[in-house]
C-alpha cells in the first residue's frame, strides 16, 4: 500500500466515527459526533457512514448513497456469499461421501479380484499335484508290475532247481556207478535248461523341490496400483452481481464554484 495514501486515509478518518457493518442500521439514528448532524450518506471508498458535513468537507470526490440503500447493497452481498459458500461447503461434502462410497465399492472389487486369482492358482496347483501323484503311481504300478513277472519267472526257476537238488541228494545211496553217473547227467541236464533270468535294472524315483522365493510368487498374481483421482478444475464462476437500484438524490446544498 502507498504511504502517502495511508497518512492520507488516517487524516481523513481523524476525527470520524467508525461503526461496522451490523450497526450501520439507518433504522436508529446516529449523529456525527465532529458535526452533531444525523448520518445521511456512506462513503463506499472509505466503508464509513457520514453527515452531510462530512460529505461536503472530507468525502466530495468519494461515491456516496444513503445509507438504507447501501445496507440493503451489503445485506444482498452477503446473503449470496454465504449462501454461495455454503453451497459450495454442501457440494464438497457431497463429493466427499460419493468418493468414499466409490472408493470403497473398488476396494471390495479389489479384494474380490485378488480372491477369485488366489483360487485359481490355487486350483492349477491342486491339478498340478494331482497330476504329479497320478504320474508317479502310473509309473509305479507298471515298474512293480515288471518285476513282479521277473520274481515269478526266477521262483518258478528255483522250484525247479530246487528239484534237482532233491534229486541229487537221492543219488547218495546208488551204489551202482554206471547208474550213478547216468543219473548226475540227467540232473545237470535239467539244471542247464533252466534259463538264466537277467535282472533288470532296479527302478528309482524322487522329486527335487524347487525353493521359491516370495518375489516369485508376486509374479503369479497382478499388480496392485495405488492413485488418486485428478478432480477437473472447474471453471470458476463470475461473482452474482447485485443490481441495485439508486434513487436520485436530493440535495440541500449546491457549491457554485463545483456546479
Amino acid at each position: 500500500m502507498d504511504v502517502k495514501y495511508l497518512i492520507y486515509g488516517r487524516r481523513l478518518a481523524k476525527n470520524h466515527t467508525f461503526l461496522s457493518g451490523p450497526n450501520i442500521n439507518p433504522e436508529v439514528k446516529l449523529y456525527c459526533k465532529e458535526h452533531d448532524e444525523n448520518f445521511i450518506y456512506y462513503c463506499m471508498e472509505c466503508s464509513l457512514p457520514v453527515c452531510k458535513i462530512c460529505a461536503i468537507k472530507n468525502h466530495k470526490k468519494h461515491d456516496l448513497s444513503e445509507i438504507k440503500e447501501s445496507l440493503e447493497s451489503i445485506k444482498a452481498e452477503v446473503k449470496i456469499d454465504v449462501e454461495t459458500k455454503i453451497r459450495k461447503l454442501q457440494s464438497n461434502i457431497i463429493e466427499i461421501d460419493q468418493g468414499t462410497h466409490t472408493h470403497q465399492a473398488d476396494v471390495q472389487k479389489v479384494i474380490q479380484a485378488i480372491k477369485e486369482e488366489g483360487r485359481h492358482l490355487k486350483e492349477m496347483i491342486d491339478k498340478k499335484v494331482e497330476g504329479l501323484i497320478n504320474t508317479v503311481k502310473e509309473k509305479d504300478t507298471r515298474k512293480v508290475k515288471t518285476l513282479q513277472s521277473v520274481s515269478n519267472e526266477l521262483k518258478t526257476a528255483l522250484d525247479k532247481a530246487k528239484e534237482q537238488q532233491k534229486f541229487y541228494q537221492d543219488t547218495q545211496g546208488i551204489k551202482d556207478t554206471t547208474k550213478l553217473l547216468q543219473k548226475l547227467k540227467q540232473i545237470k541236464s535239467q539244471i542247464d535248461q533252466i534259463e538264466e533270468i537277467q535282472i533288470p535294472n532296479m527302478p528309482s524315483v524322487k522329486y527335487d523341490k524347487k525353493t521359491v522365493a516370495d518375489g516369485e510368487i508376486g509374479k503369479l498374481f497382478g499388480d496392485l496400483k495405488f492413485g488418486e483421482t485428478v478432480k477437473k478444475e472447474e471453471n470458476p464462476k463470475p461473482k452474482e452481481n447485485v443490481r441495485v437500484t439508486r434513487t436520485a438524490k436530493q440535495y440541500r446544498y449546491k457549491c457554485y464554484g463545483c456546479g
